[in-house]
């Protein structure tokens, strides 16, 4: 790739931040003053060397105490300055970064809740944990550190070029002619860190799906005497994970190595032509504040190529939380039936599941074929066949957790298509073969925190299916964790 598409692809990157303004809800004005402060500490970075050159020509070679005390004196008010104004800076962005990234992790949930079981089936919950947890972690490392950081760093790097220019227009025009160069290598990096860091966080998503899989599989793993095979497969898993995510920091090493020897190189170069080509017309003081505009030229390319990494992390952490988020896969409706008396119609109803693969998404085998039957109200029916026949498939068709479905599903003669999905549910009784417990107590676990549900009702519900018994002999009873 081109030096040229690697520049689009990072000024992209920083133009797509935009899409984190609407979650710093309420914080918006502490992202503001930490803008604002940032000209103020590129001020004062450009202040400081300035002040080192009067100190030196018009105090220290002149013999003048009163100016050499007032030199020292200003240059400890820049530096403290400089440290209230990066404190302050600091300190406002982590109290905008911990607002929005608290926000946009509930906007994922609440989001990822929402899409279909469609959505479900194809993706490695591992995956969505990733997106949920280690995805967010690393976007705020990134933005605390990172983001606004770099903008300081790159405001330093301009003052400091103004400042070398306001020194000596000579000297910074050699600088100058190695500026390019040094561009040159940060953005092939970043754009190598990039790509890196992407397959570092695909590798780490893969492993935390195979690990909650062996976790909650673990009976299964036993019962198989599959252990060994699950161990090297992890190996292996982690083997690449390591070795990707290595070869960012290989690189991130190998960046702060060039821009390092590129610094002393740089010195080498302006002190060369000061003694040489400029001696007769630069004082003292002008070279010894050139050497240090320099420092402070590259100090900040060495943080940038220390915070590439944390860029890139930002950067791949946004596109993968909202390539989740752009995700629109849902059951829809919004009729509801009032008086509903429950009768229940199949017709003609075929299904398969979806699933992904690399070359998309696809559809499984054919679950349910032409299936019809009519159940009045007041009457059951018994679904009996071998594991995989579609008798659960049938259950969740009815509770509207699939919508891609051929054929008709009727409730009391309406549609099952124009239903509202989260009503249509609370009119069924739904006891599934795969029990999950949530962290919580009994009582937690059989209303769900549903603020409708009595204690009561709930326990009136485990009296009906004979829990009452045993629940009660536990120490708080339905309280028990």
């Amino acid at each position: 790739m081109s030096d040229r598409a690697s520049v689009g692809e990072i000024w992209r990157d920083f133009i797509d931040l935009k899409k984190l303004w609407p979650h710093f809800t309420g914080k918006k004005k502490f992202v503001v003053i930490a803008i604002a402060l940032i000209p103020i500490i590129s001020g004062l970075q450009m202040v400081i060397p300035l002040l080192v050159k009067w100190s030196i020509d018009s105090g220290i070679a002149k013999g003048s105490k009163d100016v050499i005390y007032l030199g020292a004196m200003g240059y400890l008010g820049a530096v403290v300055a400089e440290y209230l104004a990066r404190g302050g800076q600091r300190w406002s962005t982590s109290i905008a970064v911990y607002g929005m990234v608290k926000s946009l992790r509930n906007r994922l949930i609440s989001h990822v809740l929402g899409l279909s079981s469609s959505f479900h089936d194809r993706s490695l919950s591992g995956a969505l944990v990733t997106r949920a947890t280690s995805d967010f972690d690393n976007l705020s490392e990134s933005l605390n550190q990172g983001i606004l950081g770099s903008i300081i760093d790159i405001a330093v790097l301009v003052g400091s070029v103004v400042g070398l220019f306001l020194l000596s227009w000579k000297m910074a025009l050699v600088m100058l002619l190695l500026l390019p160069v040094m561009g040159a290598i940060v953005t092939w990096f970043s754009w190598a860190m990039k790509k890196a860091m992407l397959v570092a966080r695909r590798k780490l998503a893969a492993l935390n799906a195979f690990t909650q899989e062996c976790l909650y599989g673990n009976t299964t793993l036993k019962v198989l005497t599959a252990e060994s095979d699950a161990q090297i497969k992890y190996d292996h898993m982690c083997g690449e994970y390591r070795d990707a995510q290595m070869k960012s920091v290989v690189l991130d090493a190998v960046m702060f190595s060039v821009i390092d020897g590129m610094s002393s190189v740089t010195i080498g170069v302006l002190l060369w032509a000061a003694i040489s080509q400029f001696s007769d017309a630069l004082s003292a003081g002008v070279i010894i504040a050139s050497v240090q505009y320099v420092g402070q030229i590259f100090d900040p390319l060495k943080q940038l190529s220390s915070k590439i990494a944390m860029l890139q992390g930002a950067f791949t952490a946004m596109e993968r939380i909202f390539g989740i988020l752009s995700e629109d896969d849902r059951v829809t409706g919004d009729q509801v039936i009032s008086n509903m008396k429950g009768h229940v119609e199949f017709k003609n109803v075929s299904f398969r599941y979806q699933k992904r693969t690399p070359q998309g998404i696809e559809y499984g085998p054919q679950v349910l074929n032409q299936l019809s039957f009519d159940l009045k109200p007041g009457t059951s029916l018994a679904l009996v066949g071998p594991t995989g026949s579609g008798k659960t498939t049938v259950i969740k068709l009815l509770s509207k957790l699939y919508d891609n479905f051929e054929g008709e599903i009727l409730i009391d003669g309406r549609s099952i298509v124009d239903l509202e999905p989260s009503w249509l549910r609370q009119q069924i009784s739904f006891v599934p073969q795969d029990i999950v417990l949530f962290d919580g107590s009994i009582a937690f676990n059989i209303g769900l925190d549903t603020q409708s549900i009595s204690r009561a009702e709930i326990e009136k519900a485990a009296e009906l299916v004979g829990a009452d018994r045993f629940i009660k002999k536990l120490p708080g009873t339905y309280d028990y964790p």
